[in-house]
């Protein structure tokens, strides 16, 4: 081949890759009903499923070790708390992508009155 038609094809080749990828660019991130559910939905699930492997946990020490039901109480707190911190960070980062202002004062991004000095 000739060196021409070569940096013709790659050109080509360039420009119809910058087009495949821009438009798989995603644009503001998907907020409506079917978005938000599946958010709940991950919530609910990273709770239960917390509180189940820490049940599990517990229940499998428990029996390993022959001590009755404290270590499936204490083994199903922590998987209930490890539920909670992971619900916790989903809900902050599907805030940061929705660019809603979070933080733990309780500012939802809406404007507060100014104090009058």
């Amino acid at each position: 081949m000739s060196e021409p038609a070569d940096k013709e094809s790659a050109a080509s080749i360039r420009g119809r890759i910058e087009a495949a990828k821009s438009a798989r660019r995603p644009g503001q991130p998907d907020t409506g009903p079917a978005s938000q559910a599946h958010v709940a939905w991950r919530m609910v699930f990273d709770l239960v499923a917390g509180i189940g492997v820490g049940a599990a946990c517990g229940f499998g020490l428990d029996s390993l070790f022959g001590t009755t039901p404290v270590l499936l109480v204490v083994m199903t707190l922590l998987g209930f708390a490890a539920g909670v911190n992971l619900m916790l960070r989903t809900a902050k980062t599907v805030g940061a992508e929705g660019g809603a202002k979070t933080d733990l004062e309780g500012s939802s991004g809406k404007a507060q009155p100014k104090e009058k000095k």
